[in-house]
């Protein structure tokens, strides 16, 4: 049984809780992008139109245009009867983003430990230790802030062009997540420490060796999981919007 997923809140940025003037469907999109970069979604998790439409409080229309340019970015799938679906790497595939993950952030890391101010390291702490308190009490939580305190850092570069590549191959990877975070987060501590650590020391080839590390370590745990399951070949009922 597929289980209820919480969606990324939309930012609520203005005075007095207004919410910023946007586009239905540019709102949709941001909500499922967020929930898809942050692991809130499993593999092979359908999507299904009316369910999210209510849960973000709009009609279907925006939410399929959103699911339609998510569909794009390779981050979702259509299947038949206009039904949408949360894609399954193949190994290979993984392997492969697992690779232009190294190569592509470690050169984020590289620039950030070099251009990383007071302010920026202040940051990176306050979410590292907010990961640390949420522990393994709620994995949506604590998938969430992971995704604040790897993209704070690649952020720190002041490289836009690398930071949307490496939110593309995020995009792909993020149902992943799940995966190869269950009960590691002493792990995940561990490798995170590592990189504050490399962060406030202004040092490139410790904080690249920190991010390599986080990035190898669940790499087995996932191949693991992705033989274990496998695509779905049919479209359930429960799959239809």
């Amino acid at each position: 049984m597929q289980k209820e997923t919480s969606l990324r809140a939309y930012p609520d940025d203005q005075p007095d809780g207004e919410q910023p003037a946007v586009a239905l469907n540019q709102k949709a999109y941001w909500i499922l992008r967020e929930s898809l970069l942050s692991g809130a979604f499993e593999p092979g998790s359908p999507l299904n139109l009316r369910p999210l439409a209510s849960k973000m409080d709009m009609s279907p229309m925006p939410v399929r245009e959103a699911l339609s340019r998510l569909r794009s970015d390779g981050a979702v799938e259509a299947l038949p009867n206009r039904a949408f679906r949360v894609p399954f790497l193949n190994a290979d595939s993984y392997r492969e983003v697992v690779l232009l993950r190294l190569r592509v952030e470690s050169c984020a890391c590289e620039k950030a430990a070099v251009m990383a101010t007071s302010e920026d390291i202040k940051k990176v702490l306050g979410l590292y230790d907010k990961m640390l308190d949420i522990g393994e009490t709620c994995i949506e939580e604590y998938l969430a802030v992971h995704r604040q305190f790897h993209f704070t850092i690649y952020e720190i570069a002041r490289m836009p062009i690398l930071t949307s590549v490496v939110e593309g191959l995020w995009l792909r990877i993020g149902p992943l997540l799940r995966a190869s975070t269950r009960s590691r987060t002493a792990q995940d501590h561990k490798h995170h420490g590592a990189m504050t650590r490399a962060l406030k020391a202004s040092d490139p080839n410790a904080l690249v060796a920190a991010l390599r590390d986080d990035i190898t370590d669940g790499v087995e745990t996932v191949l693991t999981y992705l033989g274990e399951q496998g695509p779905p070949h049919l479209v359930s009922k429960d799959s239809r919007g």
